[in-house]
């Protein structure tokens, strides 16, 4: 498995911490992940369960090979010089081995804190393409619609700057992620029709795609179905994704019928062989990576009988 992978390279699996589970945590399960070979370990930040960037570097340093990605980094909340700054640190530290993905973030966590501003593409965009130069070591003298900066250069740069992603759904975003980024993250609720479509989005050139999945493994596909179903109908009729839902078959308000069948194209959920499939489905329609989100109630229980059950022939496919 390793570290190695993105865009043309073996297709990857990986599991994203639940901010709901306890941050003492996080060492062991994160060595958990490596153990059972999972190729990635996704960090959040969540308002207001803990920082991504110091939970990116607990997960480096308990662990030896997994690539540990941090999403969303907010644009709004981050000088584009202070992050670069902290994202050098881990790329040094951990060559090849580390990820970061900027958003818009979540708007009402935005609205909470006061940093919703009225246009947030630009601060998006600028900040991805100051923070990418920052990385590659440029010194930067700026004067542009939210970034301003005068002679900044990195004193400590990276030698192999890490990827830079944007999180997005909207072709809005995705079209910034196509020109500005080293790829994108697609939130929970993608499809292999949303996949394709975000890719086209994207284009010319997508760069690595991360999809999130939803995982309910269970004895069998009703029970899985069933354990799930109620989280994924709240995605769907939130209106936060509409294309999501749009791709899915289900509308753009997410209200229409949700059969077994398209759950199971949303969401790894049912027997081991069920949640094999929709891996599968999602790398044939060009996810480089698919990272699990485990049903809240029994999650840590969830990633290893996955790890053990699923991923073994995941990797024989």
């Amino acid at each position: 498995m390793g570290a190695a992978g993105g865009p043309g390279g073996a297709p990857r699996v990986g599991l994203r911490w639940d901010p709901r589970w306890d941050p003492v945590d996080l060492p062991r399960i994160a060595r958990s992940a490596e153990e059972l070979g999972y190729d990635e370990l996704w960090t959040v930040e969540d308002c207001f369960s803990g920082g991504g960037l110091t939970a990116t570097a607990i997960a480096l340093a308990a662990t030896e090979e997994i690539e540990v990605g941090l999403g969303l980094l907010p644009a709004v909340v981050r000088n584009p010089a202070i992050a670069a700054m902290e994202l050098a640190v881990l790329a040094r530290l951990y060559p090849g081995r580390f990820l970061a993905a900027f958003g818009h973030g979540v708007d009402v966590w935005m609205e909470q804190i006061g940093d919703r501003p009225p246009n947030r593409m630009p601060v998006l965009e600028e900040t991805v393409e100051v923070v990418r130069a920052l990385l590659r070591g440029e010194e930067l003298t700026v004067d542009l619609r939210t970034v301003h900066l005068d002679k900044v250069v990195l004193e400590h740069p990276p030698a192999e700057p890490p990827p830079i992603l944007i999180g997005t759904t909207g072709p809005r975003g995705l079209a910034l992620a196509g020109r500005a980024a080293d790829g994108i993250v697609l939130v929970e609720t993608a499809c292999p029709a949303a996949v394709e479509w975000a890719r086209a989005a994207a284009a010319p050139d997508p760069g690595r795609v991360i999809a999130y999945c939803f995982l309910s493994i269970d004895d069998d596909d009703a029970a899985g179905i069933a354990a799930i179903r109620p989280q994924i109908e709240a995605w769907m009729t939130s209106g936060a994704f509409p294309d999501m839902a749009e791709q899915a078959g289900l509308g753009r308000d997410g209200t229409g019928p949700l059969s077994d069948a398209v759950l199971q194209t949303i969401a790894a959920a049912g027997d081991p062989d069920s949640c094999r499939r929709t891996i599968e489905g999602l790398w044939a329609a060009g996810a480089d990576s698919v990272v699990l989100l485990p049903r809240a109630g029994d999650g840590i229980t969830q990633f290893e009988r996955f790890g053990r059950e699923v991923l073994p022939a995941l990797r024989l496919a």
